[in-house]
């Protein structure tokens, strides 16, 4: 056995006619290029490409017959990502991320959604200082030629177990949802065509055995998903498994982690987490078939391997990283300095910590802050249009960095004064456009719906206290909508599982859903609902968001408009917490609260809604849990 990081991986032995193929894969990347975190302006550990180039060198190290790939969702996500779209790119410099990819030998790569967050133009430049090979199979131009190339043919020469020299054909295709025509409209509405991902798979791979591909992996920007996932769906990456002729499949999109080695009818599918947090794997062996221009292929293993968590107590640019490429860590120096110089830019003053420590269970003044920007950017749009002026008007905001998937340390933690842009960014922290939506009241009950079920099923029988958060919900998709009050009953079964599959179409856990003014919210009621672009076209699997009618869009960011919203606020925020949800009382049932680390100094909070710390978990996975009495 080889110890790779955290991981056990077994070393592949090939015999004197096999060929032992290590195929290597990042995902979900999203910017985080160096270990740092430009939210606080403080050095981290467990992320970033830089610091998985040491996991890439050992994998490669005992396999001599490796490639190297990227799936995707690589070029947004961090202040870097805004830095280099504001200043980098326009100076006439590479995208670091690029630069760093180059360096380190990616061999090819595709697209994910948030590739496209920035516009076309940027993704193009981006794209243009790539030294590896793109492939996307389901992005169409309006002529039907294709966005990339939708497969590619890489001819690689490999050694086998005796060391005799064989030319190898590498079959690579890649496919992103096609859900990014809603979710980027204002960037490729009119420009490109989206299609099913299975069904491009299927053609490409059918096309890359014809043209003499020995070997056909897919880089698959989605989600495991159902077997029998509709046409169009979003995530599709176990039914690319299964199509003829696949060999190894890589998935992305929803940052979770998965390996499965294959078996008879089904290729090898791994997906590595996200940000750089673990390395896909897939071994194969490849025997001389009876036809002797062709190869039988075998899955060997399948791994998501990961670095030991290390503490850098020193600025990045001080470290070891990427130190045997001397000309890419000057260029990613660079781009480093240009971003916490641009996120340094101060925007103006808090009175109070904007947090999302506990946004789960309450309201709080950092989503506060996010829909009292939104609706401050919406009334000028709203008031072109006389006719809407009867309609309340609600403002729906999410806590994108509160716990989920992404863990612990994912959370907003802005103490209060000064505030700068990297805040903006640490509260909202996607390029998405600022939408107005016209819905009525059954259509804002189901998104309600699909944003309480963030939280376990809860037994007011039961003795023993009971998680209340389901950690495998995006929090993003928790939104608390304001203009109004409900209440969330947890003893209820949830309508939707947390990648927005209907597990019980009838089940409601919202109570007594009023307007701010106590008005009961009933069925036909209408009103405007000020929201970002992802979720104005059903991202997150709110479909009624999708179904209501489009007022107006804008192409001012909600990013911008909490920045614009800080800078121009007259005294320090104290935002007015507008009580809207709450959950409702169980009658004296102890809930287990899991937040991050962070929550352990704000005892001011903790008091506030009568959290109780208690004796760490030993399944907690990092958090820090209290009891709440329901």
């Amino acid at each position: 056995m080889t110890l790779i990081g955290a991981t056990m991986v077994s070393k592949i032995s090939a015999g004197p006619d096999q060929v032992h193929l290590r195929l290597l894969a990042t995902t979900d990347l999203h910017a985080h290029l160096l270990p740092f975190d430009y939210f606080t302006d403080t050095p981290t550990s467990g992320v970033g490409l830089a610091q998985l180039a040491d996991l890439i060198r050992a994998a490669r190290k005992n396999a001599p017959n490796t490639l190297l790939f990227d799936n995707g969702d690589t070029l947004q996500g961090t202040p870097l990502a805004d830095a280099t779209f504001a200043e980098v790119l326009p100076n006439g410099d590479p995208n670091p991320m690029i630069v760093a990819m180059n360096g380190l030998g990616f061999d090819a790569a595709t697209l994910g959604n948030h590739d496209f967050d920035f516009g076309l133009d940027y993704l193009q430049m981006s794209l243009s200082a790539a030294r590896f090979q793109l492939t996307l199979a389901n992005v169409h131009q309006p002529d039907g030629s294709p966005f990339l190339p939708e497969r590619t043919l890489l001819k690689r020469r490999v050694t086998d177990g005796s060391g005799r020299e064989h030319e190898l054909q590498v079959g690579i295709t890649g496919v992103v949802p096609p859900q990014v025509a809603a979710w980027s409209k204002p960037s490729v509405d009119g420009k490109l065509r989206f299609s099913d991902m299975t069904m491009a798979a299927a053609t490409q791979v059918a096309a890359l055995r014809d043209e003499g591909a020995d070997v056909v992996v897919v880089l698959a920007h989605s989600g495991l998903g159902q077997k029998d996932a509709a046409a169009g769906a979003e995530n599709t990456a176990s039914q690319i498994a299964a199509l003829p002729g696949v060999d190894a499949v890589f998935a992305g999109h929803t940052h979770d982690l998965f390996s499965h080695p294959g078996e008879a009818g089904r290729a090898p599918l791994v997906q590595p987490g996200a940000y750089g947090s673990h390395l896909g794997l897939i071994d194969l062996i490849l025997e001389p078939a009876r036809d002797e221009n062709r190869w039988s292929v075998k899955p060997a293993q399948s791994a998501t391997p990961s670095l030991p968590a290390r503490v850098q107590d020193q600025d990045p640019q001080s470290t070891h990283l990427l130190s045997d490429l001397p000309d890419v860590r000057s260029q990613v120096d660079e781009a480093h300095r240009i971003t916490r110089t641009h996120v340094d830019r101060p925007l103006g003053h808090s009175a109070v910590p904007l947090e999302t420590l506990f946004s789960t269970i309450a309201p709080c003044a950092a989503t506060q802050v996010i829909a009292d920007a939104q609706r401050a950017a919406a009334l000028p749009l709203i008031a072109a249009h006389p006719e809407l002026s009867d309609l309340p008007i609600l403002s729906a905001a999410a806590p994108f960095r509160a716990g989920g998937r992404a863990g612990p340390e994912n959370y907003t933690d802005i103490p209060a004064g000064d505030l700068k842009l990297r805040h903006a960014a640490d509260l909202y922290i996607y390029p998405n456009s600022l939408c107005v939506l016209r819905i009525n009241g059954a259509g804002l009950l189901q998104w309600l719906e699909r944003s309480g079920s963030i939280y376990n099923q809860i037994d007011p029988t039961a003795t023993e206290p009971q998680k209340l958060i389901n950690h495998s919900f995006a929090p993003y998709n928790f939104d608390r909508i304001t203009g109004l009050t409900y209440q969330i009953d947890v003893s209820q079964p949830p309508q939707t599982d947390p990648e927005g599959h209907h597990v019980d179409e009838a089940a409601s856990r919202i109570r007594n859903l009023r307007f701010e003014d106590g008005r009961a919210v009933g069925p036909a009621d209408e009103m405007l609902i000020v929201t970002n672009s992802y979720r104005a076209a059903g991202g997150g699997h709110f479909p009624s968001a999708a179904q209501a009618i489009m007022v107006k869009t804008s192409s001012i960011s909600v990013r911008d408009a909490v920045a614009k919203y800080i800078a121009q606020s007259e005294q320090s925020l104290a935002p007015t917490v507008q009580p809207s949800f709450s959950l409702t009382p169980l009658g004296g049932v102890d809930l287990l609260f899991e937040t991050g680390p962070a929550a352990e100094k704000h005892k001011n909070r903790q008091a506030q809604l009568g959290l109780r710390a208690i004796e760490e978990d030993e399944d907690k996975q990092g958090f820090t849990p209290f009891l709440l009495t329901l």
